[in-house]
């Protein structure tokens, strides 16, 4: 049997392979800003052993479809920074991830991308890459040597595409910065209870959008909306999460298309079903009208 070539088999893998699975990292060399150089070699990881590195957290990268982490340390002195680039599967991945990490987004000026940092660390958003950059000891005054980090770490990364997913949160009364995404049980975690395991079905597939509200009254409601493929798939979620709910919350009323439920806080909750979009409303002072 005849043996292809390597270089032949790497130029046939160029032209197969969908843009999205070519990954478009080059970490920044010696000299990115006068005087620092890479006091380390380049580690890399994968979802196979992504848990050596992140102890306790890998589970939400790898939910919302984590590909590959590039880890490159940097020393100028005494200082050092590390760069940590997250290569996700997809731009809304990447997202969601962002949004998960990023705390009360507060931009540090001079990046072309979206970010949010200060002087100990910076978090940054390109594409399908969520961006990591750490200053160990704090140490002050290495802002801008941050910023010359990650304007290099950038330069090969492709530019932003457009995501619609937040498009499903209506705006009025959104609360600034408090959009987040779901893609199964680790991300919903911190939101809001429902019950054991995947209870939205979401599968580490599906992607939710989380939002916070304030009415008119001050008060603070938050709004689930999962845009599922169909609606088959959406009114098998919504059983699941009927049939599953956590014993912690009583459900007050039922119908065809969702029910009304009462938390173990006592506060009110609704979920709906419309066409393949499954719509929940937590934490609402005020029990919701009957469906």
């Amino acid at each position: 049997m005849q043996l292809i070539p390597l270089s032949l088999f790497l130029l046939f893998l160029e032209f197969v392979l969908p843009a999205s699975l070519k990954s478009a990292v080059v970490l920044p060399g010696d000299e990115f800003h006068p005087g620092w150089k890479k006091s380390d070699r380049l580690i890399t990881f994968t979802r196979a052993d992504l848990y050596n590195y992140i102890d306790g957290g890998a589970e939400l990268f790898l939910e919302f479809g984590f590909e590959k982490l590039y880890i490159q340390r940097y020393r100028s002195g005494e200082n050092e920074l590390s760069l940590e680039i997250y290569e996700m599967e997809s731009p809304e991945a990447a997202l969601g991830v962002y949004l998960a990490k990023c705390g009360q987004e507060t931009p540090v000026e001079g990046l072309a991308a979206r970010n949010s940092g200060e002087e100990s660390q910076f978090t940054i958003l390109r594409e399908r890459y969520f961006i990591h950059i750490n200053n160990f000891e704090g140490q002050k005054g290495l802002l801008p040597v941050m910023v010359a980090l990650a304007r290099a770490a950038l330069q090969s990364l492709p530019p932003d595409r457009p995501i619609t997913l937040l498009d499903h949160l209506p705006r009025e009364n959104l609360i600034k910065n408090s959009e987040r995404l779901i893609r199964g049980p680790y991300a919903l975690q911190p939101i809001f209870t429902f019950g054991e395991g995947d209870i939205l079905l979401l599968e580490g597939k599906v992607f939710g959008v989380v939002g916070n509200y304030r009415d008119e009254k001050g008060n603070i409601t938050t709004r689930i909306i999962i845009p599922y493929p169909d609606e088959t798939r959406a009114r098998a979620a919504l059983h699941h999460l009927q049939q599953n709910f956590d014993p912690y919350h009583k459900i007050l009323e039922t119908g065809p298309s969702g029910f009304v439920f009462i938390d173990y806080q006592q506060k009110f909750g609704q979920v709906t079903l419309k066409s393949s979009i499954l719509d929940i409303r937590i934490n609402l002072a005020n029990r919701p009208s009957a469906f």
